[in-house]
């Protein structure tokens, strides 16, 4: 645990940690990124959900609020109780 007098220290010597990002966010632009570049095919399912929490580190969760961030965008399309496929 850091103390605040630390934090303060740290400020000074430009040796401040960068804001940490929630979870959620860095996997969503990761998978952004990657139905993007075309990694998936139009209609190609991704890889489950349980998978990508695994590659990512986080939890089913965190990886199925970032794809239902990128299903608002038109990126992917979830379909319930089958899987999520590049749209």
């Amino acid at each position: 645990m850091f103390s605040v007098r630390s934090v303060v220290s740290w400020a000074n010597h430009g040796l401040m940690p960068r804001t940490p990002e929630l979870p959620s966010v860095r996997v969503e632009a990761d998978l952004r990124r990657r139905v993007l570049a075309g990694e998936w095919a139009s209609g190609e399912p991704l890889p489950p959900v349980a998978d990508l929490a695994g590659h990512y580190g986080v939890a089913r969760g965190t990886v199925a609020r970032a794809l239902h961030v990128l299903a608002r965008e038109d990126l992917v399309r979830i379909v319930p109780r089958w899987g999520t496929f590049r749209a």
